[in-house]
């Protein structure tokens, strides 16, 4: 994936939630905190680590502790694309 393609942050994070734990998060919004989701902060970086698979990047650890929604994930794609 190109660094100026756009990503649809929730329809990845739905698409390995479900690969990592079974679950349809269908209701997961840009605004949906991360702890009403239910999963637990291990099933969370395994989902994490999926995206930096699939984009090619590596998020540094001081920035995963500040994720609480999905757009928050979506800020550090960015971020950590245009540092690359």
């Amino acid at each position: 994936m190109s660094n100026n393609e756009s990503i649809d942050v929730v329809t990845m994070f739905k698409e390995f939630a479900f690969e990592v734990s079974g679950r349809k998060l269908e209701s997961l919004t840009l605004d949906t905190p991360l702890a009403d989701l239910a999963l637990d902060s291990v099933l969370v970086l395994e989902i994490v680590s999926h995206v930096e698979q699939r984009l090619d990047v590596r998020f540094a650890d001081e920035d995963l502790v500040h994720l609480t929604t999905m757009r928050d994930l979506g800020t550090l794609i960015e971020k950590t694309r245009r540092a690359a």
